[in-house]
């Protein structure tokens, strides 16, 4: 049987950083970027370590941008791009200069999710023109939840780094569990996407649907082409409401009565293996026993089961079959794919405040 692991190739530390939330982004080959959640900062290293710059964007400045932020990418250039549910999407030099900024899509009326450096936009090219595929959680024409809004809902924005025109694309493939009569808080159809260019293909899950689904993209827009559901240990969907149940922008299941949803965190390619994230939820049986360790009344046997059970998992789909893949320690349990390359963060001392940050690069790679 076909087993994969990742392993190590090499490491980057970074000294005497002053930051409150400082995350791995993206690296070159020449450079290192790094980003101060909390203070919309960004630090550059060169790829030994040395620091190069740093510089922020707060107050009432041009390319002002929040600690909500997606992960940064860069563009064919070398620029780096962020998508802000606040303040829009913005392109910056190296050095800080806002070369692109676009207001953002939709008014967004809350913020949920986890921390992490999984990505969250992707930087394509079609057609000689350069785009960035991105999502909001609110971005609809019909703003109260019903069947007019699931089967007209988009869920992905594409930008056009040029003319800075958006469009919407992806509706609902027809065998979703979205096109069903129920409601959902809207962090469940959150997608998670990938665009492979040299196949022109587009693959896509939703973050409570075990479903991968996979569009043919050589004309203007994306054409659904194949489904499949995927055995994932531990991943249990959320069973939906009645529509008027769930108010528009409502985003975290925990408001409606799902306070430990299994959800899709990450979906990419690694030549020809793709390598999903997810976070797993309570069978019906163990939600009592979540409920204690959430509550503080378990005891520390059913602490340490439960804990056990809540830990992310990582696991590679090939030729259609569902295999795990053991992870080293990593800064809360993501890392960042980068030309087929795994770059993670040593994670945080957990009695001191961190001034040196350890950088890993790594390889999947088949066991022996």
């Amino acid at each position: 049987m076909l087993a994969f692991e990742i392993v190590v190739i090499d490491s980057v530390q970074v000294e005497d950083v002053l930051a409150s939330l400082f995350l791995f982004q993206y690296a070159t080959e020449e450079y290192l970027f790094f980003r101060d959640a909390g203070a919309s900062k960004i630090f550059v290293f060169d790829r030994t370590g040395k620091p190069v710059t740093e510089w922020a964007k707060t107050g009432d400045v041009p390319g002002v941008f929040s600690m909500v932020a997606d992960n940064l990418s860069l563009t064919p250039e070398g620029n780096l791009l962020i998508t802000d549910k606040v303040h829009g999407l913005i392109v910056f030099s190296r050095e800080g200069e806002v070369l692109l900024q676009n207001r953002v899509y939709q008014y967004q009326t809350g913020f949920h999710g986890f921390i992490n450096i999984f990505r969250k936009n992707q930087v394509i090219e079609k057609n000689g023109k350069t785009y960035v595929l991105h999502h909001l959680d609110l971005m609809d024409d019909i703003q109260e939840v019903g069947q007019a809004f699931f089967e007209k809902r988009m869920n992905l924005l594409m930008t056009d780094l040029e003319t800075r025109e958006t469009k919407q694309l992806i509706p609902f493939p027809k065998d979703s569990k979205f096109l069903a009569g129920l409601a959902y808080p809207f962090e469940d159809f959150r997608p998670r996407f990938f665009f492979d260019q040299s196949k022109e293909k587009l693959y896509l899950m939703f973050q409570n649907e075990p479903v991968l689904y996979t569009y043919s993209w050589k004309g203007e827009i994306p054409v659904f082409e194949s489904s499949q559901r995927l055995e994932l240990d531990g991943f249990y969907e959320n069973e939906g409401l009645e529509y008027g149940q769930v108010p528009y922008g409502v985003l975290n299941g925990t408001q409606l009565g799902f306070p430990f949803p299994s959800s899709i965190e990450s979906l990419e390619m690694v030549g020809e293996v793709f390598l999903i994230h997810y976070k797993p939820g309570p069978s019906p049986s163990a939600l009592p026993d979540w409920e204690k360790v959430r509550n503080g009344s378990a005891d520390e046997s059913l602490k340490t089961s439960v804990r056990q059970q809540q830990e992310w998992k990582t696991v590679a789909l090939v030729d259609g079959k569902v295999l795990p893949v053991p992870r080293p320690a990593m800064w809360n349990d993501s890392y960042r794919v980068i030309d087929e390359e795994l770059w993670w963060m040593k994670p945080l001392s957990k009695d001191k405040e961190d001034e040196s940050f350890t950088v890993y690069r790594g390889k999947l790679q088949l066991m022996d």
